[in-house]
């Protein structure tokens, strides 16, 4: 039997050795006659059919996604390029010329990161745009990196090839910022049976033909369901007026609009507070079955909010020309404006819930594997609790929402939240393991 040198061992040991270490080693240098803000021109234009924003070295907003966004270390960055949508859009696309000093497995490590993080912001609101952020890519050719989400990847990834083959265009013009993108989901159909919600994206006052009513009040564990009060919801007969408004600034507070919702006059407080209470009063006495049961009461509220309302999804946005609403947090950006966040449907519906005797709690936890802040009710019926998540069954999507995804979230366990991306300090409130009264 033959055998083999020890020489040959040893060089077939290198080899291995040097295969193992290449990913950490520093990239491979590539010949293009491309600029980076050339490649990213020409990857956005190929691979998203929206209008954009180019953030170039030298912006503020550029130095922001770089480090606060995409986590890089500007030192070893070398030259990028950012094309982003903003708005209700999720799309953007980058390219980045690394410094040669080895960084790339960091690179592209980060911009990985910052897509995972991405979309679970938009998960739960978006639906459409959180699974173009899980199908977006990180791409890398020698030591140039391209962040690619955005609706055509084949198209995206093809003229990032083309652009180490092929002579580049002229370079362009730097654009002004556009306004916002040519292209966005419409506000979600509305589930049969309830009204369609209002087209405006305008956060602008303006008098609702059916109005509504949010509130917030967080319950300890050990709280004890008060007793429900049967009958009509509406106000009571006016006692003593309340008082005379402060100069300070608005804020929402619950517990001023309750006592003044029992006194049954509201005329002298401010015009914020006065609004919100119209518009619970109409929605009560117009919307609301007086002489429904807890459940029934419940689900016209829940059912009007998401014909009512949208997610206030220049939230998202990470470019300044998307401004969110100021009171999105609260009663008045949702009834008022028409827009809310996850803690204004909360407070909106737990201010339902508190003027119609219904116990409830608002439940401020986190979902997206607790990366995102997000906030829910819990509502006590015939003694057992149960869950309600109404900014999650009013998702902003291009596709019909059919009655079961708008009532995904209605009065679910604890164990059902869970098990759905939801997370909060379970100490703190109780169990919600009530199934008699879940949609059916």
């Amino acid at each position: 039997m033959k055998y083999l040198p020890a020489s040959f061992f040893a060089a077939c040991l290198l080899l291995c050795l040097t295969a193992c270490t290449s990913n950490s080693a520093e990239p491979e240098a590539v010949e293009t006659d491309w600029t980076v803000r050339q490649m990213a021109a020409a990857l956005w234009e190929s691979g998203s059919q929206l209008g954009g924003t180019e953030l170039l070295p030298g912006d503020t907003l550029y130095e922001n996604y770089l480090t606060a966004g995409y986590g890089l270390d500007p030192a070893q960055i070398a030259d990028g390029a950012i094309w982003a949508a903003g708005g209700t859009s999720a799309q953007e696309v980058a390219v980045f010329q690394l410094a040669g000093d080895g960084s790339g497995d960091a690179a592209v490590e980060a911009l990985q990161s910052y897509l995972e993080s991405r979309a679970g912001a938009f998960t739960g609101y978006l639906p459409e745009e959180a699974a173009l952020l899980e199908r977006a890519e990180v791409i890398s050719r020698g030591d140039y990196v391209a962040l690619l989400a955005c609706e055509d990847l084949d198209a995206a990834r093809g003229a990032f090839a083309r652009c180490f083959t092929e002579a580049p265009p002229a370079e362009p013009a730097k654009p002004s910022p556009s306004s916002a993108p040519t292209s966005a989901p419409s506000p979600s159909p509305s589930p049969a049976g309830t009204a369609e919600p209002s087209p405006s994206p305008t956060p602008t006052p303006t008098p609702v033909e059916v109005p509504e009513a949010t509130s917030t009040q967080t319950a300890p564990a050990s709280m004890p369901a008060p007793a429900s009060t049967p009958g009509s919801a509406s106000a009571p007969a006016p006692q003593s007026p309340s008082p005379a408004p402060s100069q300070e600034p608005w804020s929402y507070d619950s517990a001023r609009l309750l006592s003044a919702w029992a006194a049954g006059e509201w005329s002298r407080l401010a015009e914020e507070d006065q609004a919100i209470l119209d518009i619970c009063q109409e929605v009560i006495s117009t919307v609301v079955p007086a002489d429904g049961s807890d459940y029934d009461r419940e689900l016209a509220v829940h059912d009007w909010m998401i014909a009512h309302g949208r997610y206030d999804s220049n939230t998202l946005s990470q470019l300044p020309d998307f401004q969110e609403n100021p009171n999105n947090d609260n009663p008045y950006g949702f009834l008022v404006d028409g827009v809310g966040i996850c803690l204004g449907y909360a407070r909106t519906f737990q201010l339902f819930m508190d003027l119609l005797n219904i116990p409830c709690i608002t439940v401020e936890g986190t979902s997206s594997r607790g990366s995102e802040a997000h906030a829910w009710n819990q509502v006590c019926l015939d003694g057992a609790w149960y869950c309600v998540d109404v900014t999650w069954d009013d998702p902003t999507t291009r596709a019909t929402v059919s009655a079961d995804t708008a009532h995904r979230f209605f009065n679910v366990t604890s164990a059902y939240m869970r098990e759905t991306d939801h997370q909060w300090e379970e100490a703190a409130v109780p169990e919600a393991a009530g199934t008699a009264y879940a949609w059916n």
